[in-house]
């Protein structure tokens, strides 16, 4: 007879484990590990490479070591970024920062929010952001086998120069490094060389003159003490990059739906909530650590600022329309971002 409740008992708890999956567990001892997964951020040296690693150890932590995250980047994979959808789509990576001006050439209406001097303020930017967030998400799952876990945004875009650029004939025939193609578009109607070249690769081309500019960040350029080999930080252009916290829809439904709910949770009160905070931040720094390195902050001309506009409305806009599918494309941006920015496209 105890024989046989114990059993009963054992029976029971087993059960009562399948049935309950896994949760957020008490303190105790961690479990080993059931969910190894690999995150690929675009480079070691950016600002939201911080959130993703502080998002990654409080899942862990929630999960008790039942969810663990091994970490890479582009540059060690031999990567450029053009690959983002392949790469998540294959499971390559399990989760990985897709940013829309890296995949413009596969999935060009991820480029919609990266339209150079299109948002006014930060505060439309976000707005812009948070209302294209649900097309992203079903862009992503449809075209990549991705599911959305957040949205992150990086710093204003500004020239990292070895040429002073006051006035806008100074942007003739400058070799500008651009990383995606609506910045190419900008820089060709400027009159500049836009080329693109890797991130990681920049500091390289800029030393041995290859590239007499590049466009990025003010704090990512920073980071890779392009300082060292460019002398003038022109700008910002107002735009907000933003890149997608992104997972592999195979891996994401095999994984239980508590922790699914935790990633998510933890995923837009960290990486998303918590980059909108520090973005203004990091604008200010990527400015301010440059010019202490030795760099003239030159801010657009009103004359810059007016061909910036200008170019942007009847070259970048439309060229995107275009290779984004004409009408329907038109129609999103009519109805996500023309709200907010005072201007309607047609359909090329």
């Amino acid at each position: 007879m105890k024989k046989t409740m114990f059993l009963l008992a054992i029976i029971t708890a087993c059960s009562l484990l399948l049935v309950t999956g896994v949760r957020e567990l008490p303190a105790g001892e961690p479990a080993k590990p059931q969910w190894k997964l690999k995150l690929m951020g675009i480079n070691r040296t950016l600002d939201p490479w911080k959130l993703y690693e502080e998002w990654a150890h409080t899942v862990e932590k929630r999960t008790e070591g039942q969810v663990k995250f091994e970490f890479t980047s582009l540059p060690e994979l031999g990567l450029g970024g053009a690959e983002l959808i392949r790469v998540i789509k294959t499971g390559v990576v399990d989760v990985q920062e897709t940013y829309g001006g890296y995949v413009a050439g596969e999935l060009p209406l991820l480029e919609i929010l990266e339209m150079p001097g299109i948002f006014p303020d930060p505060q439309t930017a976000k707005k812009a952001i948070l209302a294209w967030k649900p097309t992203e998400a079903k862009i992503l799952e449809e075209r990549a086998n991705a599911v959305l876990l957040a949205m992150a945004v990086y710093p204003d875009q500004a020239f990292f120069s070895k040429r002073a650029v006051r006035k806008l004939e100074d942007f003739k025939g400058l070799k500008t490094r651009v990383h995606s193609v609506a910045l190419s578009d900008l820089v060709a109607g400027l009159g500049g060389v836009p080329l693109t070249v890797a991130f990681a690769e920049v500091y390289t081309a800029l030393e041995r003159g290859t590239l007499d500019a590049a466009i990025s960040g003010t704090k990512p350029g920073y980071g890779l003490r392009w300082y060292e080999v460019s002398k003038y930080l022109v700008g910002p252009i107002s735009m907000r990059p933003h890149v997608a916290l992104a997972m592999n829809k195979t891996t994401w439904n095999k994984l239980p739906k508590d922790i699914q709910a935790i990633m998510k949770a933890e995923a837009e009160s960290i990486v998303e909530a918590k980059s909108f905070v520090a973005i203004e931040e990091w604008n200010k720094e990527g400015i301010d650590k440059s010019v202490e390195k030795g760099m003239e902050h030159l801010a657009f001309s009103p004359e810059v600022q007016a061909a910036i506009k200008e170019v942007l409305r009847t070259k970048v806009v439309p060229a995107w329309v275009k290779r984004a599918g004409g009408k329907p494309a038109a129609e999103l941006f009519n109805q996500i971002i023309a709200p907010l920015v005072g201007y309607t496209v047609a359909a090329q």
